[in-house]
């Protein structure tokens, strides 16, 4: 079971200098909650920085997995992470399937993860 769940309702992508920004968050305002990964597409996952709704709790090294759904995805933080993410291990954010803003984010995420044919 998930520590946080965040229905994603708002979204960002962002290139910059070969670097690819990608957001996902409850709505506008960050205090509601967001994941935010940052990193270069295709590198090795360590690599990838992420920022669980707070940048006190954003590190690289700390992912895991990232697991695809329908629903959205999983993203699970290493046992080493959770403790400096204040001992969150599990969030699931949560895209409905006819958020076109939603879904385009999401294909962004599977890029800068090396996981664009048909993850």
């Amino acid at each position: 079971m998930a520590d946080i769940k965040i229905k994603a309702r708002a979204f960002w992508t962002d290139i910059e200098n070969g670097t690819t920004a990608v957001g996902f968050a409850a709505s506008e305002n960050p205090d509601d909650g967001y994941v935010l990964f940052e990193g270069m597409p295709g590198a090795t996952i360590k690599t990838i920085y992420v920022e669980i709704s707070d940048e006190i709790f954003g590190a690289d090294n700390a992912i895991e997995t990232v697991v695809f759904s329908d629903a959205g995805f999983t993203l699970t933080l290493t046992p080493r992470a959770a403790r400096r993410f204040g001992m969150v291990r599990e969030v699931e954010v949560h895209v409905a399937a006819n958020d076109t803003d939603g879904q385009s984010t999401i294909a962004a995420l599977k890029i800068l993860l090396g996981r664009h044919n048909g993850f």
